[in-house]
């Protein structure tokens, strides 16, 4: 059986994860700050997140970042959080070889499947419907600006580089880490898929234990099948 400390019982799943993200937050402006100057010069001028996080050392914390929310999904039993969150991880490892396209393939996809995933369970105006929407419109703005400036020929190298339109992706990218706070049951502790599943047979072998000793009858076709197991091999013995 699992036990908690008062701390991690205090850490609760929404509260890893809402330091996660501030986490990223501070991270991800640091990255900015650092690769803008020498991308685009002074003063300073936006630049792509992704541009700046597979940048060295930045590329790095992303990974161990990505493998910290694949962990925390499967807490969170999704499926569909943890292919989204392989496929940042595979985004900015596949960035190391040159393949700008696959990176960006993988980084829409994972998107994608994190909105699907975090779609309001009821649409209604609440928070979480502002919270899912803001993303769609404020991520369409960057993603038509971005075709916009690559194909219209109308930009300069320097411009797609170096824009103060990129603030939307990075308003989009942690608007969609923070959308994952809805979908996080409330008390949820971070705890391994085994240990949970260790709880649940150990409080069925109590009940059960408690049944055969006190002799309570039980319409549970399951807990009748274990009885009679039970005492199948007591006389066996």
């Amino acid at each position: 059986m699992c036990q908690y400390t008062n701390l991690q019982k205090r850490a609760t799943l929404r509260n890893i994860w809402a330091f996660g993200l501030v986490s990223l937050i501070i991270f991800n402006v640091l990255a900015i700050v650092d690769v803008s100057e020498p991308t685009c010069g002074e003063p300073f001028i936006p630049i792509l997140l992704s541009r700046a996080l597979t940048t060295d050392p930045w590329r790095g914390l992303t990974l161990g970042y990505s493998l910290l929310a694949i962990a925390a999904s499967f807490t969170i039993n999704s499926s569909v959080l943890t292919t989204a969150f392989f496929g940042f991880f595979s985004a900015f490892l596949v960035s190391m070889f040159d393949t700008p396209i696959s990176h960006d393939f993988l980084i829409g996809t994972s998107s994608l499947l994190v909105m699907f995933e975090c779609v309001p369970r009821v649409w209604k105006f609440d928070l979480w419907t502002i919270h899912w929407l803001s993303i769609v419109v404020i991520g369409s703005i960057c993603f038509f600006w971005m075709m916009y400036s690559k194909f219209s020929g109308t930009y300069t190298q320097h411009e797609e580089r170096c824009s103060w339109m990129f603030i939307t992706e990075y308003i989009t990218f942690w608007l969609m880490n923070a959308l994952i706070l809805w979908i996080i049951p409330t008390n949820t502790y971070a705890h391994d898929a085994i240990c949970e599943e260790g709880q649940k047979i150990t409080a069925e072998n109590r009940r059960i234990e408690d049944i055969y000793n006190n002799g309570v009858t039980t319409t549970d076709v399951k807990v009748k099948t274990k009885l009679t197991t039970a005492k199948t091999k007591l006389l066996d013995f």
